[in-house]
């Protein structure tokens, strides 16, 4: 597994970007709620388990928690401290009810592949699989999140999609709809780790990996403007508003993903979209 170390530093004090505190070496901040993202910081040196499951914290002390569209109602977060003292918290995560969208008129290749069609999204899936094997150690989001772009929602996360009458997975992204052309920004600082010229789902494509596993997708791009392996700050461009891939307007989907998690990005600390 490869692993992409930045050895920057960071100008803000860590503990300046949580905006909601718990008292102690603890601090918490994000919506508790599926499909939500909450960043953390704890006393370096510690072990964070997330119902037993292991979170990765950075040698400044920051870490991520997500919760996934169907998450259960309730959490159990526990840190060790390295001077041996226990913390334990009970989380509460907010349900919430999703919408039905119904999308027609897609080409019909778009919506049942071919097997030629097959083969190649294969092939693409695999190549987004190895591009999320690296890993960018540094949090690089604590630069904070901006929207990449302007514009209507069109979609939204977790919403049941219906393509030419046929039910699909949950959508899992915002569709921003913005004319033709315009920039699309970083979410937030990164490196590029994928950046694809043409997807057969998803068209011209950009991964950025933010650090410890955050990563935000932008796709059916009309133009890249960087590529993998370059480092992104917060807002700059990366690309510009299209509708290549299976798409049937100009729009921006930008998904949030921590590790296999799907998030909303909607949810995102100092966002507001609608």
């Amino acid at each position: 597994m490869k692993q992409i170390v930045f050895g920057f530093i960071l100008l803000a004090s860590t503990a300046g970007v949580f905006d909601a505190a718990i008292a102690g070496d603890l601090k918490l901040s994000g919506q508790m709620s599926q499909g939500g993202l909450i960043l953390g910081w704890a006393s370096p040196g510690a072990t964070i388990t997330l119902d037993g499951k292991k979170i990765r914290q950075a040698a400044s002390g920051d870490f991520l928690l997500g919760f996934s569209r169907d998450a259960k109602a309730k959490a159990k977060l526990e840190i060790k401290y390295a001077d041996g003292t226990q913390d334990m918290r009970a989380l509460s995560i907010t349900p919430r009810s999703y919408d039905i969208q119904r999308i027609d008129g897609l080409p019909k290749r778009k919506v049942t592949p071919s097997a030629a069609d097959l083969v190649r999204i294969k092939k693409e899936r695999a190549l987004i699989t190895k591009a999320r094997q690296q890993i960018v150690t540094e949090p690089m989001f604590v630069a904070g999140f901006t929207r990449p772009v302007i514009g209507r929602i069109s979609g939204v996360y977790g919403s049941q999609r219906i393509l030419n009458g046929k039910p699909r997975r949950p959508h899992y992204g915002v569709d921003i709809a913005a004319p033709e052309g315009s920039n699309i920004k970083a979410a937030s600082a990164g490196v590029v780790i994928f950046a694809h010229p043409g997807m057969f789902f998803n068209g011209k494509t950009v991964i950025i990996d933010h650090g410890l596993g955050l990563r935000s997708t932008y796709i059916h791009m009309s133009a890249l403007a960087v590529k993998a392996g370059q480092q992104v700050n917060k807002g700059q461009i990366v690309g510009r508003v299209g509708q290549t891939g299976r798409a049937t307007g100009p729009h921006l989907h930008w998904g949030l993903q921590l590790n296999s998690l799907a998030l909303d990005p909607e949810l995102l600390p100092g966002i507001l979209l609608r």
